[in-house]
């Protein structure tokens, strides 16, 4: 149906047509010519056991690239070249057959089960295994998982899918970052995980990829999984394969949907005459301890009648709308395969002025034979986003102020427009600061005087060329790359003396070049009851990226055909600038991996890689990373026949130590910037000065983690329920932290060096069942993973602090005995409620009033001060779960995935304006209108006031609120209309209707409870970390998406 892709207006016909253009003419190239065929043959193919039909089974004529697949029932059409031909019919898990033809019309192929295909197949790093016999902890994540979910990144696939691995959304921004931690926070530094697409590795931008073309992920949990990545691999490897192409006629696969996007969750704010009210009042009670000349006057509310009262939330936020449009191509024969895909998307933002757009081709193909084969995995994409800051505030080198704080702040009675219709820009330009602002930005001024692109474009993939020497004896070489240019310019248009001034221009050019060379030899027999699978490699890896920027203050025109940095009109040469740097870092390693599995009973794995790294000094720039796992296929054991309630048993045990590398790229060495001083001698001779910036440690080493597991899988009722248990501890050593210099050192940043040791226990659980009830097939999935983190030393080096809320210092305070990004606070007691009982506590504040929050004295020296702040919280979970349902029945289909964590805490900063009548004009939660009174005094708001006497708005538990969520990340049902069809062409036409972030349940006050981390939190030290995670600055939250989209099969 045409509605189900009618693209918006917001779609660029232009680039949509050329994309079409583009897809046309791939597909057309990858099509094989088929020769003249004269006898047409049709049939059936079943399994052996229950002779189920088997949807899906490749049928094609021996020596041709003709070919087809069964449909739904099972069912076969094929134009061959003669009657006398024959049939090569394969489907996975089953042993092929060639069948001759004979000049019969009609055929009943049954396929018999192979059992060591059947076994599923999983990637292990450089070559794959069958499920079986992997002995470590992987999870896995297929195809058939990710078709029915409407999601834009493939970071946002393992959301809820797999134990172990903890996916948050940084904000609900289009195209913003994803964070994913995989068995907890494993450094104080970087715990982003290594990508690993195709066999090429990566570390970011996981946006710039389609969902569609992945045939799987592994997740790669453990020491023993992950060893053969070393350096890189401390924090959990994901391994990404993309479609290949298979034998038989081509199949196209055409994918569009629309949907629009709302926002959910927003809070209530004070209307025009709440927040008059409130206002009144908390004057009122700040002139009762201010001096005569310092007090205020109330307002009449008769004000009102020439006030506006403006809805902020309801200016800023609308829905928004939001398309994809997909097409590939797949087939081949026995000669040649190939995969050809194409994707358009396009996302507006539920905040105004946010928006992302992406291109993506993508072409992998292969020709050769049994002996000798070449192939090439290429990714071609773009993207473009339009960006207004989502989190924090503005504090923080690098951090830019954000819309939503205005939005949340900005005065029921600030007026959006002049009577001339032009933009009130700032609110002191209205005068009184008490009543409408002390200079905060007008929200969509503030928006519409930012004009923030990021461009990316990337050339991702490799070729390789592969060798048979021997039978089981394979030799590869690949080389990859990875070319990411980006480019950045942000337009800032001055609103006031204090924001935006003056008008300035900044542009950026980023031009990240990695190449990857990588050579294997895999040697895989079996020998009777003897199975040896090894392979041994090398892998070169060289970086180098450029950086190039220049910024001018001062435009005398700021339309957008004048906003170059030509079109600046300096006030002084130091309004202009220009900077440009490069830096390289390398990697050559070598690397061998042995399994050897008798009688499919027991398995022994080891794994080594040495890894030099260029990023240390010359001492200690080489690491080695072992493992070693082992597995008992109990249920392979002649006793087990007995056992009538289980299915399969296999316990695994495995030990393995991983490194981490992405600590900065010259931490070994001082780094040193020249021409920040100039100085003039004698003869007016001038000389340019230079200074330390950073001073580096030539003796760091690798920060090295140590994993042990044990796991055991079990499957039940004829593999009805199967059941994964893993028990992990995972202690890093050696990790970097800066020690801090003395004050004689300047503002010079401290050396890295290896003082800490951090580490995280834990248990994870899976659950899969699958069933049939007559035409009704069901599924259920869950996965249960509880973590413990625990820093355990910091050697020579003070508590790090991190998460710096406003002027109140810090929020979190790493050290031993806590976990990372601990929050250390003051403890909230509750409310005084009269003199007596203020009189007789700890000493506070001498102007300390009934209805202050009160605070508990945890050193008992009667006095409340900072030596009063301990350990509070933690921003971790004590445990996260994941859900899946689906079912079947007919034509129809319903999926459903729930996501949720329980009993992390967050820090919600936003309450120091949400719960406080501010001297500043701030807007607050309607919520504040159960502050506390003389008559009501069963609240937790304290009383209100304009000035801050008692502290209430200290960093303290009151702001300290519990983080747990459910949320129904997506809901789908569908209908396949392709046995209505008379096409019989058409193998799959499935309409669906599709619901992303249905419901959330939790009872955090903020906007959105999933929250990670933003610029502020680093305090400019330009670290990614978890130090201070869970600290809600206000956030665009995440938008529930409807979507109505068509899948088509032909």
């Amino acid at each position: 149906m045409s509605t189900t892709w009618r693209l918006t207006n917001r779609i660029k016909s232009l680039p949509f047509n050329r994309l079409s253009l583009i897809l046309t003419c791939c597909l057309l190239l990858g099509l094989s010519p088929v020769g003249a065929q004269g006898f047409v043959v049709t049939g059936t193919v079943v399994e052996g056991e229950q002779q189920e039909t088997l949807i899906g089974a490749s049928v094609v004529e021996k020596g041709t690239n003709n070919g087809v697949t069964t449909d739904e029932n099972g069912r076969f059409s094929l134009s061959v070249s003669a009657a006398n031909a024959t049939l090569v019919v394969s489907y996975l898990g089953f042993d092929n057959q060639e069948i001759a033809i004979a000049g019969r019309k009609e055929l009943q192929i049954t396929l018999g089960e192979n059992t060591a295909l059947l076994d599923e197949i999983v990637v292990t790093g450089y070559r794959k295994e069958i499920r079986s016999d992997v002995s470590s902890a992987i999870s896995s994540i297929k195809s058939r998982d990710i078709e029915k979910l409407v999601v834009v990144g493939i970071d946002q696939v393992l959301q809820g899918q797999a134990p172990g691995v903890m996916v948050t959304q940084v904000t609900g921004a289009p195209g913003d970052d994803i964070a994913v931690r995989i068995r907890g926070a494993g450094s104080l530094g970087n715990n982003n995980p290594l990508y690993v697409v195709d066999g090429i590795p990566t570390t970011s931008n996981l946006n710039m990829f389609s969902p569609s073309d992945i045939a799987s992920i592994e997740i790669l949990k453990d020491g023993a999984a992950a060893a053969i990545f070393g350096s890189r691999a401390a924090n959990g490897v994901v391994l990404i394969t993309t479609k290949r192409g298979q034998p038989g006629e081509t199949v196209f696969n055409f994918e569009a949907y629309t949907g629009i996007q709302q926002p959910v969750g927003l809070p209530q704010l004070l209307n025009a005459a709440e927040f008059l009210t409130i206002r009144n009042e908390a004057i009122t009670n700040a002139n009762e301890l201010r001096n005569p000349a310092n007090r205020l006057p109330t307002y009449d509310p008769a004000i009102l009648d020439t006030l506006p009262d403006t809805d902020w939330l309801d200016l800023v936020f609308d829905p928004a709308p939001m398309q994809r449009v997909s097409l590939s191509a797949m087939g081949g024969g026995e000669q040649s395969r190939f995969f050809i895909s194409g994707e358009y998307l396009s996302q507006d933002g539920i905040y105004q002025g946010q928006s992302f757009d992406k291109y993506q081709l993508r072409v992998n193909g292969d020709i050769g034979n049994d002996r000798f084969r070449i192939g090439s995995n290429l990714s071609f994409s773009v993207t473009e986003r339009q960006v207004i800051n989502s989190s924090g505030d503005g504090f923080g080198a690098g951090n830019e102020p954000s819309g939503i704080r205005y939005t949340l702040i900005a005065a029921p009675v600030f007026p959006v427009r002049y009577a001339d219709g032009r933009l009130v820009n700032v609110s002191s330009e209205l005068g009184d600061p008490t009543l409408f602002g002390d200079g905060n930005a007008n929200p969509l001024a503030f928006n519409q005087n930012t004009d923030w692109t990021i461009n990316r474009y990337r050339m991702f993939g490799s070729v390789f060329a592969e060798y048979t020497l021997l039978k089981g004896l394979n030799l590869r070489t690949t080389l990859g790359g990875d070319l990411l240019f980006e480019r950045s310019k942000l337009f800032k248009e001055q609103l006031s003396p204090a924001i935006y001034a003056p008008t300035s221009l900044n542009e950026g050019r980023i031009f990240n070049q990695t190449l990857v060379w990588n050579n294997s030899v895999n040697f895989e027999r079996t020998f009777g009851n003897h199975r040896v699978s090894t392979i041994i490699g090398m892998e070169a890896i060289q970086n180098h990226t450029d950086y190039l920027g220049g910024s001018a203050n001062n435009f005398r025109r700021t339309d957008p055909l004048f906003r170059y940095l030509d079109a600046s009109i300096p006030a002084e040469i130091g309004n202009v600038s220009a900077s440009g740097i490069a830096t390289e870092w390398a990697l050559l390693s070598y690397f061998g991996q042995f399994t050897y599995a008798y009688k499919r009973r027991y398995v022994i794995s080891s794994a080594i890689r040495r890894d030099g790294s260029s990023r240390f000094g010359k001492n200690n720039r080489w690491g080695t990373f072992p493992s070693v796992s082992a597995a008992w296929n109990v249920s392979n054991e002649p006793f087990f026949e007995a056992v009538d309630f289980l299915s399969s048993l296999k316990l695994r045990a495995s030990w393995g130590q991983l490194g981490n590398q992405e600590i900065g790229v010259y931490p070994y060495s001082s780094l040193v910037s020249t021409g920040d001083r100039v100085y003039v001698f004698g003869n007016n001779q001038v000389a340019t000065g230079s200074n330390i910036v950073e001073i580096g440690n030539s003796n760091i080493r690798w920060e090295t983690s140590t994993q042990t597991n044990f796991g055991m899988d079990l499957a039940f009722g004829q593999d009805r329920l199967s059941v994964t248990a893993d028990v992990f501890r995972k202690t890093t050593k050696d990790i970097l932290v800066r020690v801090p210099v003395p004050q004689t050192g300047g503002a010079t940043r401290p050396p890295f060096v290896n003082a800490a040791t951090v580490q995280n226990e834990g248990l994870e659980l899976g659950f899969i069942y699958n069933n049939r009830i007559g035409k009704l097939s069901y599924n259920i999935g869950a996965n249960f993973t509880s973590i413990r983190n625990e820093v355990l030393s910091i050697a020579d080096s003070e508590p790090i602090l991190g998460g710096f809320g406003l002027s109140d210092g810090s929020l979190t305070r790493t050290e031993p005995g806590h976990p990372v990004g601990s929050f250390y606070l003051w403890q909230m007691l509750g409310l005084f409620q009269s003199a007596e009982e203020i009189a007789a506590s700890p000493f506070q504040s001498q102007f300390t009033q009934p209805g202050d929050v009160k605070f508990a004295d945890l050193n008992g020296d009667n006095v409340i001060d900072d030596k009063d702040r301990q350990h509070s919280g933690s921003p971790f979970p004590d445990f996260s779960y994941g859900l899946t349902l689906g079912l079947n029945w007919g034509g129809f289909d319903f999926s459903t995935l729930v996501q949720g964590v329980e009993g992390n805490d967050v820090y919600f900063l936003y309450g120091n304006f949400a719960y406080e009548a501010q001297a500043r004009g701030f807007n607050a939660y309607r919520d504040i209108l159960d502050h506390w009174t003389p008559t009501n005094t069963d609240t937790d708001i304290p009383r209100v006031s304009i000035d801050d006497r008692n502290g209430n708005r200290r960093p303290s538990t009151r702001f300290l609120k519990d983080g747990s969520y459910l949320r129904v990340r997506n809901i789908s049902l569908g209908y396949n209309f392709a046995n209505l069809l008379p096409n019989k062409q058409i193998s799959s036409l499935r309409l669906y209707f599709s619901v992303q972030n249905a419901f959330t349940f939790t009872n955090y006050p903020g906007l959105d409870p999933e929250i990670q981390a933003n610029t502020n939190d680093t305090q400019g030290l330009g670290i990614s970390s978890d130090l201070a995670v869970g600290i809600d600055w206000g956030t665009v939250p995440a938008p529930r998406t409807f979507t109505t989209g068509v899948q088509l099969k032909f």
